[in-house]
């Protein structure tokens, strides 16, 4: 039994107990989309694409000639860099094929280049006691962990009673209304 002086204050302390379990249970994403990985994308563009952005910002606060040329040779000389990049890359792509290039090898490649690579894993399950790296190991833990949440052990008795009392009596499936489908 909770005692305190208010709902308000027995409310707020249910509320935080929850929101702290969550916070521990919960896994949470980055909350940033998934940005296709680009092959040619290094540390060279990285630079110019930083510059070009600092350039433009000490434009758009104070806009003089300077400071517009200044910001047109940053974006060309970015737009250069990334060009070289990726004209880089597509030549060590294309001479990376060869004749005895398997099909998944090519479509891996091609996957890559249209910026969908994604490396996949395993999942891993970790319990309280052990870690489970088989896909057939996490399907039985996570089907014994279901089956024991929702087995009749872990309702009260009074539930039970009430269940047991319902189940006995028979369901009539018959009817004498029609329904226009």
């Amino acid at each position: 039994m909770v005692k305190a002086e208010s709902i308000d204050t027995t409310v707020q302390e249910v509320t935080n107990v929850l929101i702290a379990a969550a916070d521990l249970s919960i896994p949470k994403s980055s909350g940033h989309s998934f940005k296709h990985y680009k092959p040619w994308w290094n540390a060279d563009c990285q630079t110019a694409y930083k510059n070009q952005r600092k350039l433009w910002g000490i434009f758009r606060r104070y806009p003089t000639t300077e400071n517009l040329l200044a910001f047109k040779k940053a974006k060309a000389n970015a737009r250069r860099v990334r060009r070289r990049s990726q004209r880089q890359s597509w030549i060590r792509y294309v001479s990376s094929l060869t004749s005895s290039t398997s099909s998944k090898q090519l479509w891996k490649k091609v996957k890559a280049v249209n910026g969908i690579y994604r490396e996949f894993s395993f999942p891993i399950l970790q319990t309280s006691n052990s870690v489970f790296s088989s896909p057939e190991e996490i399907a039985n833990i996570l089907g014994e962990t279901f089956q024991s949440v929702s087995s009749a052990a872990s309702y009260n008795s009074r539930f039970l009673e009430i269940k047991r009392r319902a189940e006995r009596t028979p369901i009539n499936f018959s009817t004498r209304s029609f329904f226009s489908i």
